[in-house]
């Protein structure tokens, strides 16, 4: 053995013997401080856990909100969020919550967002030896509804294949916004022939088919598998028709052309010069409206044709057009053609084929129809949002859609997407 062991153990040997009343004390004293510093750095990562997991409380707490947000009223979003940190750690006894929708502070202040700031008292172990003031955990978090994908094309059908299909040598053009499809399909979107879309997406909870070469989107290969669009129109009220008893008719003006006013029309319509229709909202109720010749025109600004009781628009082909402006105000504001859901048949087809140089300003609503754009249909104009049941491009069709928010304040069908961004 090594003389430096042997002194070691020499050591050892006379500090065990040492009767003396001085050295136990201080082992004692170091030990107990050992001990100490030992826990109160334990209990240090324990407060940090402990921050960490209330600070993911606060996280959840404020997706939360957000995503009632999407739905609901502020207040809802703040009882949500509420709510959400009670059950998810957040101890009402100890410490206090905080909740604002919009957020109060940061950068989100302006959006649709949430704000949660959650104080709680941390628990105390061996730190006890060095005071009783409890030590606090302040956190806050910030959710925010951001719209992704706004759709100004949208097929509502949910199983459909080919619920959004181009074919022909359709050129689309929406730049500021996306088509859209519902349909599960693993063939929702399709594509064929020499069509072309410029798109900021395409969406759709099922697949896509045939997109390459066909299309230039901001978003990339376009977005399957997502979430399906609300209907943002499902709940609109039509006009009862008992407001309307008295059945119009149309006012000759010239050898093929006509005046009408506002009000419900209950007998069939053929139209070979112009139809000009005066300011308000007109229920075309279970008649044909049918165009027949290049030059026949329905024409009105500031107007809401309402289809009910089976009422059909045809005969939409050659030169003969469609040209009104939805309201730019009051309850229908942005509504251009609204198929009543309530009283039109599903599944059958509203055509605009042809050469109608037609420009239809606003909301385009047949939930229960198929929509078939063709020939050399154009349906250029600021803004024109449609929404169907199943929507079918091909021939030689036009379709651009753009500026609908800045004249009309209209904001197109989107999916939201809740983000923890503070």
């Amino acid at each position: 053995m090594g003389t430096g062991m042997l002194g070691m153990e020499n050591f050892l040997k006379r500090f065990v013997k040492n009767a003396s009343g001085v050295t136990t004390p201080i082992v004692a004293l170091g030990v107990t401080s050992l001990v100490g510093i030992l826990g109160v750095t334990l209990e240090a990562g324990y407060w940090y856990k402990s921050k960490t997991d209330l600070q993911i409380t606060a996280d959840m707490a404020a997706y939360a909100g957000a995503v009632e947000l999407e739905n609901s009223t502020n207040d809802a979003a703040i009882t949500a969020s509420k709510l959400d940190a009670l059950e998810n750690g957040y101890d009402s006894t100890i410490g206090s919550i905080t909740v604002s929708a919009p957020a109060l502070t940061g950068a989100y202040v302006t959006e649709k967002s949430v704000e949660v700031k959650i104080t709680q008292k941390g628990t105390q172990f061996f730190s006890t030896l060095f005071g009783n003031d409890r030590i606090t955990y302040n956190v806050r978090a910030v959710a925010s509804l951001v719209k992704m994908h706004e759709a100004c094309v949208l097929a509502l059908n949910t199983s459909a294949p080919s619920s959004i299909n181009i074919t022909g040598s359709v050129s689309a053009n929406l730049p500021n916004c996306s088509l859209a499809s519902n349909s599960n399909s693993s063939t929702a979107i399709t594509f064929a022939g020499a069509s072309y879309v410029i798109a900021k997406c395409l969406t759709t909870v099922g697949g896509i088919s045939g997109l390459e070469g066909h299309a230039t989107l901001e978003c990339g290969a376009g977005k399957t598998g997502t979430k399906a669009y609300n209907d943002p129109y499902a709940d609109v009220v039509v006009p009862s028709i008992t407001d309307y008893p008295l059945c119009k008719t149309p006012v000759k003006t010239g050898k093929w052309d006509y005046a009408l006013d506002a009000g419900r029309y209950c007998n069939n319509m053929t139209i070979k010069g112009t139809y000009s229709l005066d300011v308000g909202n007109y229920l075309f109720d279970a008649i044909d409206v049918k165009f027949i010749g290049n030059i026949a025109t329905l024409i009105g600004s500031e107007v809401t044709i309402f289809l009910m009781n089976g009422a059909t628009l045809s005969g939409l082909n050659g030169g003969a057009s469609i040209i009104i402006e939805a309201p730019t105000s009051g309850i229908y504001a942005g509504l251009a053609i609204f198929s009543d859901p309530a009283t039109q048949p599903s599944g059958t087809t509203v055509k605009l084929n042809g050469g109608s140089a037609t420009s239809i300003e606003g909301i385009i609503y047949f939930p229960g129809q198929h929509v078939e754009f063709g020939g050399n249909t154009d349906l250029a104009s600021a803004c024109s949002m449609l929404i169907a049941d199943t929507v079918d491009m091909k021939g030689n069709a036009d379709f651009e859609i753009t500026n609908c928010e800045s004249v009309f304040g209209l904001v197109a069908p989107k999916l939201s997407t809740v983000f923890v961004v503070e």
